[in-house]
């Protein structure tokens, strides 16, 4: 595992003070008694609850101390362990954890202690583990800890654990002869829908999905991905999507659709083989209701996960919280890939008005997204959707291979969103005059075009009808005051813009496309 070799490297090189930010303690711990015991020293671990213990070798009766539950002391403690000695004239060699010690970082004793032992720990050959949730690195300590954060698990790890759980299974003498029934590429199935958790996280989903479904087998993909999303839930940031739309779903937009095609495979072994750098992400910029976020359900399609990153749900009120909460989540969306970020309405979180009054936290999270956009090497390709593009800051714009501009649709996109959704509500729309309802329509997104579905089947419904006419249809459009007509300036203002983008669709003229209209005009004048 790469991070518990980037762990060794820094007890091998003495370092002082190595800030290991994970929730996964036992497993952090676990690696780090594998190192004790490959590199033969000791491996204590402090908590306010347990006090100081020895985890490896095996303590004796005499050994650790749980009455040792004040930081000060341990930290006291750590220094005299460590001092030379008749035995061990430079010092001993070792490792002492540290839990928790994010609570006392605004505590000067205890920040006075961590760098008397960066001072004396490296020429005595030890050092000392923080090991926390989060950590914010105070500026006392900047120059004496190396921060590790600490991935997730990944595909390895994840199949180590399914094939143990799967033993255990088999081991139960209660447990019929069949209750482990997975093909090979079952097994990868379930370790793909587990990425994301923590090995605790992924054993509690796999043993629910086990329980509901009765056996490990194909049917407890479905039950593991429900588990996953309440897990995904849990820190309000992140929202994992089960059901997806598909391109099937998107009326028009065929431009953007068709560079979207095949974006799974980018992300392949083959592809990487073949030396394809896969893209970072789109801009889905346009009017609103007229399909951003539809699109970028689809573009995942269900082929690839969707995760969607709540902007917003990031900020907390404590010092450093927003940064450790950002920096969390991307390190699950990180460990759930190849995946699909969608990122809504990017705007109100980190567009250029945010940050004038949070003390630049705003700017500060902007920082960690825009740093990971661009160094990350995981495969997550990033959707993000915007209203207003001239509140979001260059550098953030930069991030993105292309910016693509949705606007109104045209009557032939019209037409096909109608149809859309009258069939995923049981009607035929070849039993509709569309192009009756079309032409009343121009200048209506394409939510007001599903709305006007909604709209003549409960009309229908509440006249008696035996089923939904033309005419229901017309009424609906009658009923509707469409957004272009209450905030027509904004809109306009917006669709002048779309000249510096991409157009969604060939049917739209916008973007390069109007450029190049207007570019053959002056042709054709010239000559």
């Amino acid at each position: 595992m790469e991070h518990m070799e980037q762990v060794e490297r820094l007890i091998r090189a003495s370092y002082p003070l190595v800030a290991i930010e994970s929730h996964e303690e036992a497993r952090v711990l676990n690696g780090l008694k594998g190192i004790a015991a490959d590199r033969g020293f000791p491996l204590y671990a402090w908590s306010i609850s347990a006090g100081l213990e020895q985890l490896y070798p095996l303590a004796t009766e005499d050994e650790g101390d749980p009455n040792m539950t004040v930081v000060d002391r341990a930290l006291e403690h750590a220094l005299v362990w460590s001092a030379p000695s008749d035995e061990a004239p430079s010092g001993k060699p070792g490792v002492i954890v540290f839990k928790d010690l994010h609570h006392y970082m605004d505590d000067s004793v205890c920040l006075r202690l961590l760098r008397d032992l960066a001072r004396v720990l490296p020429r005595r050959r030890a050092s000392v583990v923080l090991l926390s949730p989060t950590f914010e690195v105070p500026p006392d300590l900047e120059k004496d800890v190396a921060l590790v954060n600490f991935p997730l698990p990944d595909k390895g790890e994840l199949q180590e654990r399914v094939e143990s759980f799967a033993a255990d299974l088999l081991d139960n003498p209660k447990a019929s002869p069949d209750i482990v029934s997975l093909e090979d590429g079952g097994w990868e199935q379930v370790v793909r829908a587990l990425q994301g958790l923590s090995l605790v996280e992924a054993e509690a989903a796999l043993g629910e999905a086990v329980i509901a479904n009765g056996r490990l087998d194909e049917g407890v993909l479905p039950l593991v991905l429900e588990a996953k999303a309440r897990q995904f839930s849990k820190s309000g940031a992140l929202e994992y999507y089960r059901q997806q739309a598909t391109f099937g779903d998107v009326g028009g937009l065929d431009l953007l659709l068709a560079e979207c095609k095949g974006l799974a495979r980018t992300f392949s072994e083959e592809a990487t083989t073949f030396g394809v750098e896969p893209p970072r992400g789109f801009l889905l910029v346009g009017v609103p209701g007229c399909g951003k976020s539809l699109t970028a359900k689809a573009i995942a399609g269900g082929e690839m996960p969707l995760v969607r990153l709540d902007v917003g749900a990031l900020f907390g009120s404590l010092v450093g919280q927003s940064e450790a909460q950002t920096r969390n989540a991307l390190k699950v969306v990180e460990a759930a890939a190849p995946v699909v970020l969608w990122l809504d309405e990017i705007e109100k979180g980190l567009g250029m008005g945010s940050g004038e009054m949070d003390g630049g936290t705003s700017q500060r999270v902007l920082g960690t997204i825009l740093t990971w956009m661009e160094e990350t090497k995981a495969p997550v390709f990033v959707v993000a959707t915007a209203n207003d593009i001239t509140s979001l800051r260059p550098e953030l714009i930069r991030r993105f291979d292309e910016t693509f501009f949705i606007d109104l649709p045209q009557p032939a996109e019209r037409r096909e969103i109608l149809s859309i959704h009258l069939r995923k509500r049981g009607r035929d729309p070849e039993r509709f005059d569309l192009d009756a309802v079309v032409e009343k329509t121009e200048d209506f997104t394409g939510a007001e075009m599903e709305e006007i579905v909604q709209k003549a089947i409960r009309r229908a419904f509440g006249l008696g009808k035996d089923a939904v006419e033309t005419e229901d249809l017309l009424a609906a459009v009658a009923a509707t005051v469409p957004l272009n007509t209450t905030m027509h300036d904004q809109i306009k203002g917006m669709r002048q813009w779309s000249t510096r983008a991409r157009p969604a669709s060939s049917r739209q003229e916008s973007g390069h496309q109007a450029k190049a209209t207007r570019m053959g005009a002056v042709l054709d004048l010239d000559a």
